[in-house]
């Protein structure tokens, strides 16, 4: 079979057939095959119902790859050699959403439309080329939602927006002693604090780690939630949501406070549900203290995650959290921030455990 298609010729007869599909149906004679040429071309056959071809189409490299995937998965690294192992995005929702944002200031309508071309016809096909920057951002946004870890030439989008939109930060040092720092916008610092939220910060237009790789604050973060929502732990989670609001919203002391609900709130009730009998024990002390004394315990002692002279490591978290008594005093982005993750990696790491217990 040989058909000549925009001055180019596809030939069965002289290319490898590589796979074939199907519906694998007895009422059906429908049959799509992948064909490679000679000097590495893949075309496409396919048939209809009848088993009458229909379609006789030339194929990039990345819809041959998709053929395989679906068709004949085993051969993918044989043509198209090793892929790189999924892995998440580095950057929560909130931080890409506040990176496309920023994209949104920084970029002209037709720097938009080079940056969709960029990102290849998988994406600018779903993207439209009119409306204004809001609304194609729109598009970009709900696109991201759908299509998560989407990989283009330079790694997975939702990373590659962020990386691209820190480029539009200003410095947030004067350029000279004598000048003014630069204006900011509440696009830029809400991209700024949702990064913090994810264990980085920006300098000298470079993203940064505040922790090490290996800690992974969005995952911990969206296992957290995914156990709150599991276990039935809505107050607890009700108050890490306003903590979240209010670190974006640069309110320090009310999301120091909701850190401190949060991990209170979550000991309070993880103990009522390993032991009913600690409904009757007050909120706070008592109950972290009788989760150190439950079988199994949730604090191990022999780790020196609880001490009954407040010499433990959960003894001393809800000391650091709560310096000032029952009303916590001023506090910068750094120091709430610092609660925001020890809280965030520790209640992970205690509801990673109760989870276990539980299955």
């Amino acid at each position: 079979m040989r058909k000549m298609i925009r001055g180019l010729t596809y030939d069965t007869e002289t290319a490898d057939e590589i796979a074939t599909g199907s519906h694998g149906h007895e009422m059906s004679d429908a049959w799509w095959r992948l064909y490679r040429t000679p000097s590495g071309v893949f075309f496409e056959v396919a048939a209809d119902h009848d088993g009458v071809v229909t379609e006789f189409s030339p194929l990039t490299d990345l819809q041959a790859r998709r053929f395989l995937e679906v068709n004949a998965n085993s051969l993918v690294e044989r043509y198209f050699g090793p892929l790189p192992e999924a892995v998440r995005s580095l950057f929560s929702r909130r931080a890409i959403i506040a990176a496309i944002d920023v994209l949104e200031i920084g970029l002209t309508q037709a720097e938009i439309s080079s940056l969709f071309t960029e990102f290849g016809p998988e994406i600018y096909d779903e993207l439209t080329n009119n409306g204004s920057a809001k609304s194609r951002m729109v598009e970009l946004k709900r696109y991201i939602d759908r299509n998560p870890l989407r990989q283009v030439d330079d790694g997975i989008l939702e990373n590659v927006l962020v990386e691209r939109a820190i480029r539009f930060l200003p410095a947030l040092e004067p350029e000279h002693p004598w000048s003014s720092p630069p204006a900011s916008r509440p696009e830029f610092d809400r991209l700024r604090r949702a990064l913090s939220q994810d264990g980085f910060f920006v300098t000298a237009g470079e993203l940064r780690r505040e922790l090490p790789a290996d800690v992974g604050l969005p995952n911990a973060e969206a296992e957290l939630m995914r156990l709150l929502d599991r276990h039935g732990l809505s107050t607890a989670k009700g108050h890490l949501d306003q903590a979240f609001k209010n670190h974006a919203a640069g309110n320090w002391a009310s999301a120091n406070s909701q850190i401190r609900s949060f991990i209170e709130s979550l000991f309070d009730d993880l103990a009522v549900k390993m032991d009913s009998a600690a409904a009757a024990k007050k909120p706070g002390h008592e109950r972290r203290t009788h989760l150190s004394n439950v079988s199994p315990p949730l604090f191990d002692r022999s780790l020196n995650e609880w001490d009954d002279h407040s010499k433990g490591f959960i003894n001393g978290l809800m000391a650091r959290l709560h310096p000032h008594g029952s009303h916590p005093g001023l506090s910068d982005e750094e120091d709430s921030t610092f609660r925001l993750h020890i809280v965030l990696l520790t209640a992970r790491f205690f509801l990673t455990r109760y989870d276990r217990t539980t299955t």
